[in-house]
């Protein structure tokens, strides 16, 4: 039997067995789970539940998180009434093909038309998401484009209330104070963000040992991430596009970067 179900302090841990099934003992992402842990409390406290989790045969088995842009300090000008869909995961093979995606995003996407308790009851105007690959299951940019989600500026998006208006984008200026330097921002709404910051970090390490690197939470420390046009990794004052997980490409923007 599958049921969907919105994020409460007394369901707060299926989350994490969820994404996070197989890394419950890591001591990154213990401090990553608690990171968002906090998070979630407080959105839920303040807003009303950001996530919805999808149960098979009682058991949490895929999830959706989603928040208003306007809650984010992170995004500069944000639009009133946008949700951001940060992520849809279902990471067991034996619950694919079972229902759960769909059923989790057509019971979000209805709400969002009938109003979204995150939202105060209010409807949506429209939802974006910016698809990546987690490497498990059907890639997010085909699984949103399977429930109507169209290509907008750089996201995706679905029409709910009102017509898509994509957010201006921003450029990294390069600034005097981030020469010779790295600046690596993750967001509390992911667990997996912070590890994969600390990795990014040892992997900047083995390419110059002598770098300094800081990691910011963006949520916290909003402006200095505005400040650098948004981007996720700054290094010597230039912007790496690549993920630090692409070696090739990721291994000869840093070198480049650190060239100038």
């Amino acid at each position: 039997m599958l049921r969907i179900e919105d994020l409460t302090e007394n369901n707060l841990d299926d989350v994490f067995n969820v994404c996070s099934y197989d890394r419950l003992d890591d001591p990154l992402q213990i401090k990553g789970i608690a990171l968002k842990t906090r998070w979630l409390i407080d959105t839920l406290e303040k807003h009303g539940p950001c996530t919805k989790i999808a149960y098979l045969n009682d058991r949490p088995v895929a999830q959706i998180l989603y928040f208003p842009e306007e809650l984010a300090p992170s995004i500069a000008d944000p639009r009133e009434g946008v949700v951001a869909l940060h992520c849809a995961y279902n990471p067991f093979s034996e619950a694919r093909g079972r229902g759960a995606g769909k059923a989790l995003m057509g019971k979000f996407l209805a709400e969002c038309d009938s109003g979204l308790k995150i939202l105060s009851g209010k409807t949506c105007s429209f939802v974006v998401a910016r698809p990546y690959t987690t490497g498990v299951g059907l890639p997010l940019g085909e699984f949103y484009s399977k429930h109507g989600f169209l290509q907008g500026e750089d996201e995706v998006y679905f029409e709910v209330r009102k017509a898509y208006r994509p957010r201006a984008t921003t450029e990294y200026d390069p600034l005097p104070e981030d020469r010779g330097r790295a600046f690596m921002f993750y967001e509390p709404v992911c667990e997996w963000g912070y590890p994969f910051a600390v990795q990014v970090k040892d992997y900047l390490r083995n390419i110059d040992p002598d770098l300094p690197i800081k990691l910011i939470n963006s949520w916290e420390e909003p402006d200095k991430f505005i400040k650098r046009g948004s981007k996720q990794l700054i290094v010597n004052a230039t912007e790496i596009k690549s993920f630090w997980t692409e070696k090739e490409s990721f291994r000869r923007e840093v070198e480049e970067a650190l060239r100038r």
